[in-house]
């Protein structure tokens, strides 16, 4: 009968003698059952990396939806038909001319692909680009890194999205896997590095990721120096590996910029100080986002089907990894998982780097501790401070159970589970996303509408892609490094009514005729009211479909097109595509009933939602819509049990705060405190729920929980560092509410003092003169109120007059 055995070995056990006891254990009887066990193992182990290999396939091989991916490609086409390298910014009519580093390599590289291809092209270069570094990870066949490159698979698929960052996660997996195995002393290929950091340096800024690994090698290789055991053999690498190294470096100097590309590579990368009075893109960028820690990432770590199941898992072994490193006294090491999984939480950007890092530094140390019985393939020599001998049947038994979850994974990939129910902008297969508003793009040039054209953040630089290089984006994935203002603009430009005066001036001052709007998806709409602008008697809307709208400016000029194209947002049809499949059918319903809502056009919101929900049960985004469309008609009832819905297929914090909000309607004051406080633990992008929550505090008469909640909104902020002065408005509103919780707190003073500060930041707000009045009034300070009031009946009479 095999039973779980371990050999303490002590540090004079020899190889040889641990290969003795191995030898011994190989010529003793074996029971048949387990005969057949050692036989089967290495077949099931091979299955597993294949299914491994096969949901790396999978998972990288999803639709388009980057939006840094148009600019890159724009980039491409223009070095290809000029065949010069682009120092300036070429793409945005905002920011012509303006210094710009960046290598264009790999938008080449894309662009060339798409010409060749198609969309389907780049889904398929990206899904073989996954597998390469699955393959790479997994290349050695032990079961322990074979397990930890499964829980890897989905945050390396997410990080070969179409865009130069690709080449960066390739780079490194590299990288990191050569060193650790010299370092290991395995088979390696040092000579590589310098060729491949050539090529990194012209393809990606991320370059400086290979320069982090060189760092941490030989941080780990100096650590190692203070054990005398060690010594000699670290200093002898180090002498065989120093060219190599040395020719990494002077490698990165082979690049169009020389020298200046490090600065862009720091600035790039977020690890550059914010500029004054500039937006800290740390914050402001959703993959700069950290991961927040909390009570939900238990459900992540028991759910085997969530998306972020295996990252979770990796998050709570590279703990158990660090000490093991201690334990066996290898400091460097465990200091290098330590650095990667903060980097890992602080910066979505960085999963990639932590996940590698764990399967490489994590599949050795596995490989050292437990090996499956003396008799399998996989026994080992190598000389260990503990060593496990696994029984080969348990053995085969938790390869089949990884071999299951791995399994289950693909199909729930292929069947597009994973992406409807976590990721709405993806679906599987090749091709493009169903967000991007490629019909109103070709409308746009059918047309050929006058420009210049506005669109957000999100979609410049696809609408400089598929509009360019006849219409030049107005901001794209580029504008908080070449221009963070109109950044800021433009979030506030939506905040506004279209007939506003900043619109106008806007408009004016960049000469724009048409809004390119995407309404579905992660990035659809950005805050905008697509019905209050269909209503707008300075912009019409002249197209509409399921993922977008077109307005024209209503000018002289423009009347032309107004007068042949103008459409009734509120009439306009949506009729679904023939023949198409479920995904597609889905996310037509999806997007429709969406757009619907946007437009108050609640019936047929209703049963285009109704019918997405019927295509795919487990989707969690018709239940959300469904629940803020009864939430408007005030069903509270049927909002409520929407929104529990969607939680129970999708844990959400975006949808807890939803809910909070309704509970916060319905006078429900304990549970919307808790909803919306455990919203904003569990969201990456917390300041609005912070903001709801302080204020909702102050409503219950709360004031202490108040001013906590107001601080930690100011610290979830985007600008932060000298940026502050980019958004007045949301500061004033920080400071009001502190002033508020101060006054319920009877602190005067600092009641005062931050209406102040409120007024400081938005001085022409007469509301805020008269709270800062009433404030002087109850402290008896009688003429500085009149003062205030004074100062706000002239506000009221100049917007009066306006």
């Amino acid at each position: 009968m095999a039973i779980l055995c371990m050999t303490q070995a002590n540090s004079e056990t020899s190889i040889g003698e641990t290969a003795k006891i191995v030898s011994a254990r190989s010529r003793a009887p074996v029971p048949h059952n387990e005969i057949s066990a050692n036989q089967a193992y290495p077949v099931v182990r091979s299955i597993l990396i294949v299914l491994v290999l096969l949901s790396a396939l999978c998972a990288g091989l999803h639709t388009v939806a980057d939006y840094d991916m148009g600019w890159q490609l724009a980039t491409g086409r223009y070095v290809v038909q000029h065949h010069q390298i682009p120092r300036t910014d070429v793409l945005s009519f905002t920011s012509a001319g303006k210094p710009w580093i960046y290598p264009p390599f790999a938008g080449v590289l894309f662009y060339l692909t798409y010409c060749a291809f198609g969309y389907g092209g780049l889904s398929w270069f990206c899904a073989l680009t996954c597998v390469g570094i699955v393959a790479y990870l997994v290349r050695r066949k032990d079961f322990g890194s074979v397990v930890l490159t499964l829980l890897a698979v989905q945050s390396i698929a997410a990080r070969t999205a179409p865009r130069a960052d690709l080449f960066s996660t390739v780079f490194f997996a590299f990288f990191l896997g050569e060193l650790w195995a010299y370092h290991c002393e395995s088979r390696s290929r040092l000579w590589l590095l310098p060729v491949l950091m050539l090529f990194w340096v012209n393809l990606h800024p991320g370059f400086i990721a290979g320069l982090a690994a060189i760092g941490a090698y030989l941080f780990i290789e100096v650590s190692d120096l203070l054990l005398g055991s060690r010594r000699q053999a670290v200093i002898l690498r180090l002498r065989r590996i120093w060219p190599w190294l040395v020719a990494c470096g002077a490698a990165t100097l082979l690049n169009p910029w020389g020298p200046r590309i490090f600065i862009s590579s720091l600035t790039l990368s977020g690890l550059a100080a914010t500029g004054q009075g500039k937006i800290n893109s740390n914050t402001f960028i959703g993959e700069f986002k950290g991961v927040p820690l909390s009570s939900h990432l238990f459900y992540q770590l028991i759910d085997v089907r969530h998306m972020e199941n295996g990252f979770t898992w990796l998050v709570l072994i590279a703990l158990i990894l660090a000490g093991i490193f201690l334990w066996k006294r290898e400091l460097g090491a465990a200091v290098i998982v330590f650095i990667t999984l903060y980097f890992g939480l602080a910066h979505a950007r960085y999963i990639g780097i932590f996940v590698i890092t764990v399967a490489t530094l994590g599949g050795s140390v596995l490989r050292e501790l437990f090996i499956v019985d003396a008799n399998s393939s996989n026994a080992t020599t190598r000389k260990t401070a503990s060593l496990i001998c696994v029984p080969a049947p348990i053995a085969v038994i938790v390869s089949v159970v990884f071999c299951a979850v791995a399994l289950l994974h693909v199909v729930d990939f292929v069947s597009g589970r994973t992406y409807v129910v976590f990721s709405s902008d993806w679906r599987f297969g090749a091709g493009e996303s169903s967000w991007l508003p490629d019909r109103a793009a070709a409308f746009i040039r059918r047309e050929q509408l006058p420009g210049n054209i506005f669109e957000d953040y999100s979609l410049g630089g696809y609408a400089v892609w598929a509009l360019g290089p006849q219409y030049p984006d107005f901001l794209d994935g580029r504008g908080d490094r070449l221009s963070p203002d109109l950044v800021v603009e433009q979030r506030t430009l939506y905040s506004e009514s279209p007939d506003s005066q900043l619109w106008k001036g806007e408009a004016d001052r960049w000469n724009l005729n048409v809004l390119l709007v995407a309404t579905s998806g992660f990035r659809g709409l950005q805050k905008m009211d697509p019905f209050t602008f269909c209503r707008s008697s300075t912009w019409r809307p002249v197209y509409m479909d399921d993922v977008s709208l077109v307005f024209l400016r209503d000018t002289q000029q423009n009347r032309p097109w107004i007068n042949r194209l103008q459409i009734d947002c509120g009439t306009q049809e949506l009729n679904p595509p023939d023949a198409v499949p479920r995904s597609a059918l889905y996310d037509f319903y999806l997007n429709s009933g969406a757009l619907f809502f946007e437009l108050h056009r609640d019936q047929e919101s209703q049963r285009s939602l109704r019918n997405a929900s019927a295509l795919y049960p487990e989707d969690p985004n018709a239940h959300l819509l469904l629940a803020s469309l009864f939430r408007r008609q005030r069903h509270y009832r049927e909002a409520e049990q929407e929104y529990r819905a969607s939680l129970a297929l999708n844990e959400n914090s975006g949808t807890r705060y939803s809910l909070g909000l309704l509970y916060a309607g319905e006078g429900r004051d304990a549970e919307a405190l808790q909803a919306i406080e455990r919203a904003a633990n569990e969201s990456t992008d917390p300041l609005d729920m912070y903001m709801a929550l302080g204020k909702l505090q102050i409503v219950l008469n709360h004031p202490e929980p108040a001013l906590t909640a107001f601080g930690k909104a100011e610290k979830s902020s985007p600008f932060l560092n000298g940026g502050e002065s980019l958004a007045p408005e949301l500061y004033a509103e920080i400071a009001e509410g502190k002033s508020e919780a101060q006054k319920l707190l009877s602190n005067s003073n600092e009641a005062i003092a931050f209406q102040r500060e409120a007024i400081r930041d938005t001085p022409s707000v007469a509301s805020r003169w008269i709270k800062l009045a009433d404030l002087y009034e109850a402290t008896g300070q009688m003429h500085l109120a009149a003062e205030a009031r004074t100062r706000a009946a002239e506000l009221q009479t100049a917007n009066a007059s306006r």
